[in-house]
């Protein structure tokens, strides 16, 4: 079939609405399909991460805003074959490389026009890879569709082309019935597979493959730095998988956060904040102080320590819907009192707990708050220099929700207890006081160490014994923060009479489609 002219090739796609050329999952309409049968559908193995997808049609993207709100990667379009180059491109791929998310690029391809021609444009506009970049992505799913052995020959030509070029596996992108009907074939199941599916539940997987890498779960979301609605995705495993398709490998000491952690480079990736050998005080306005959840409703009342402190409503659910977690990054291994501070009336919970990850594992503390009145004793623990150690607090005390019983969530006090006279929190620099850190930043990827699904922080790398775990000169820095809400959200300053009655239920954010 020969090449058709751009303009017929809109009019195919339908593409009334686009003038700017399709983007993923236009021609598929998935919308309009019924619900998908049971039997086929793959669900994930186990850990997802979130992604999106974005063109043009996202407009100006604010990256650090999208990277703030657990976004890990993203893929963004290059052009509609060689018929249209998308005009944000070039400002989506810098953004996005810039704000720590893992990078990929894409193309929406046509099998009847010239698959190198089309696959030299993606290459020309990409130029070289850099390390953490996601391979490209060809998107299958056009409306001028060619014979199946033509078809599968003009993937072929457009995958070895950028493969040749990039030294990376490229992704493909495509629709259960679409692939079946139009290309239908198995050569390319070594390729991982971008399945898209709109439908409740895991995703129909093509004849080709036996499970999924990505899953294009809606057209329709909603994330802090974007206008309007965005292709929303799930990787299918953790960190260190999608990493295993990413290009080069982090190289501690580059100046590049990529893959590292505070934890394991903290010359690269800096901590929130550093506690001094003497012990010092994360106050709830700290970087090292991270909010989870939806944040309208985490209040902020102007009394506490510091003069001001955080509180939420507890509930009776399975899982916590809002949580908080205190870093703490030990200069100096050793032993160290934990307290957290309790302003009345904002502390009337009685079932609460403290999960306190330290050297020798992880402890409950109950936190009964109603009891308490200024320092409230959390315990004596060991702590590690250099090792991913935290105090958290979840919502989910089993209090009846509709009691609205309030969770202070306010300054932590850490105090070196096994070695001479301490100097009191305030009164030292970051050296050895207070806890010093700048206000959230988005680029630390994966460096919060916390699922979307509320469950704990992920273990860090074997505990650092030494107290040589500081980046050269950081003893005298602040470090960078990451205050993280999948649930959104604007402000979230209001008075203690605001009822939590219209709290949004957790999963909407995270559940798959």
């Amino acid at each position: 079939m020969p090449s058709l002219a751009p303009t017929l090739i809109l009019v195919l796609a339908g593409l009334s609405a686009r003038p700017y050329g399709n983007a993923l999952g236009d021609g598929l309409g998935l919308a309009d399909r019924p619900p998908a049968p049971s039997e086929g559908q793959v669900c994930a193995a186990g850990e997802t991460l979130f992604g999106i997808d974005v063109s043009i049609y996202q407009g100006t993207i604010d990256w650090n805003a999208v990277a703030a709100d657990g976004v890990v990667f993203a893929w963004v379009r290059v052009s509609h074959s060689t018929a249209v180059l998308d005009s944000q491109f070039a400002a989506n791929l810098a953004g996005a490389r810039a704000a720590g998310i893992h990078t990929g690029v894409y193309q929406y391809f046509e099998p009847g026009e010239d698959p190198i021609a089309q696959a030299q444009l993606l290459l020309d506009n990409l130029g070289p890879l850099q390390p953490g970049d996601m391979p490209p992505m060809i998107d299958v799913e056009s409306a001028n569709t060619v014979p199946q052995a033509q078809y599968v020959d003009a993937i072929r030509a457009w995958l070895d082309h950028v493969e040749a070029a990039t030294g990376t596996v490229p992704f493909i992108y495509s629709g259960y019935y679409y692939w079946n009907d139009n290309v239908g074939s198995g050569e390319f199941a070594d390729h991982p597979l971008w399945i898209a599916n709109y439908n409740p539940g895991c995703p129909l997987v093509p004849d080709a493959w036996a499970s999924w890498t990505v899953h294009q779960t809606c057209d329709c979301g909603t994330v802090a730095g974007i206008d309007g609605a965005v292709d929303t995705d799930l990787f299918n495993g953790n960190l260190d998988v999608l990493l295993g398709h990413a290009v080069g490998a982090a190289v501690c000491g580059d100046g590049k956060c990529i893959a590292e952690t505070p934890y394991n480079c903290p010359q690269d990736c800096p901590p929130c904040g550093v506690i001094g050998p003497e012990g010092g005080t994360i106050d709830n306005d700290e970087a090292c102080l991270e909010l989870y959840g939806p944040l309208e409703y985490w209040r902020d009342v102007a009394v506490g320590h510091g003069g001001s402190l955080r509180w939420t409503a507890a509930t009776e659910w399975a899982e916590p819907s809002n949580y908080a977690v205190w870093r703490m990054y030990f200069a100096e291994s050793g032993t160290y009192r934990l307290s957290t501070w309790i302003e009345q009336p904002y502390g009337e919970t009685q079932q609460l707990t403290y999960r306190v990850n330290h050297a020798g594992g992880e402890s409950a503390v109950p936190g009964n708050q109603s009891l308490a009145s200024g320092w409230l004793d959390l315990g004596e623990f060991s702590f590690n220099a250099g090792a991913d150690h935290w105090v958290r607090i979840n919502d989910n005390t089993g209090e009846l929700e509709s009691l609205e019983v309030a969770i202070a969530c306010d300054a932590l006090r850490i105090e070196r207890i096994d070695v001479g006279e301490t100097t009191g929190p305030g009164e030292t620099d970051s050296g050895g006081g207070e806890l010093s850190g700048e206000q959230p930043t988005a680029g630390w990827p994966g460096g919060t160490g916390l699922d979307s699904s509320g469950g704990g922080p992920d273990s860090g790398p074997d505990p650092v014994t030494n107290t040589d775990a500081l980046p050269p000169g950081f003893e005298q820095e602040d470090g960078c923060g990451c205050t993280h809400s999948r649930g959104g959200g604007a402000g979230v300053m209001a008075a203690l009479a605001l009822l939590l009655s219209r709290r949004r239920r957790r999963g909407d954010a995270s559940a798959e489609s």
